[in-house]
């Protein structure tokens, strides 16, 4: 059972870039994944969607830790609603040297409002940011896997620059009582 928790370790360590498939969007591996790294040294995350962790995200650091702000504040999110933004995002990271983990990488260039050629260019412009990065720091990009027309044009583009690529075991939803008070 592959999951996000389990890859190797040395995928935040390596100047790299790893490409991660998910068949869904593993929102709770991926904030225990988070959690996990912004304890052991900052991370840069960028979000393709509206989702970034939050309440659970401070949850999961406040059970581990002492030092709650301290560990959140070596967290820095971007949030690129466009394929246009997520390019501006790639392109004006600073040089910190943190990792950098681009969540759902895909999402922005799904719009059908921007012509496909130019999402096809965008993408391509965001691929080689992407193994610019890589070349000075650890980079992890995620995906969902879908089976639209539109990703199997786009999937390819990330496979060609990925020196590693892993996918991950669907999540299994875990029951919870809710609590009373």
């Amino acid at each position: 059972m592959t999951t996000l928790l389990n890859l190797p370790n040395p995928l935040t360590r390596s100047r790299t870039l790893t490409l991660i498939l998910t068949p869904d969007r593993a929102r709770s591996s991926l904030t225990e994944f988070i959690a996990a790294q912004i304890l052991a040294g900052p991370l840069f995350v960028i979000s393709g969607s509206e989702w970034l962790p939050a309440f659970e995200l401070t949850r999961i650091v406040r059970s581990k830790t002492l030092h709650v702000r301290e560990a959140l504040d070596r967290l820095y999110t971007v949030r690129a609603s466009t394929c246009y933004r997520l390019f501006d995002a790639l392109a004006n990271i600073p040089s910190n040297g943190e990792p950098i983990f681009v969540l759902d990488f895909l999402q922005t260039f799904y719009d059908e409002d921007i012509p496909l050629r130019v999402r096809l260019f965008r993408l391509r412009e965001c691929c080689r940011q992407l193994k610019r990065l890589a070349m000075y720091r650890p980079v992890i990009v995620m995906t969902q896997q879908m089976t639209t027309e539109d990703y199997e044009k786009f999937i390819p583009a990330l496979y060609s620059i990925a020196d590693r690529t892993f996918t991950l075991d669907p999540e299994v939803e875990q029951i919870q009582q809710p609590a009373l008070f």
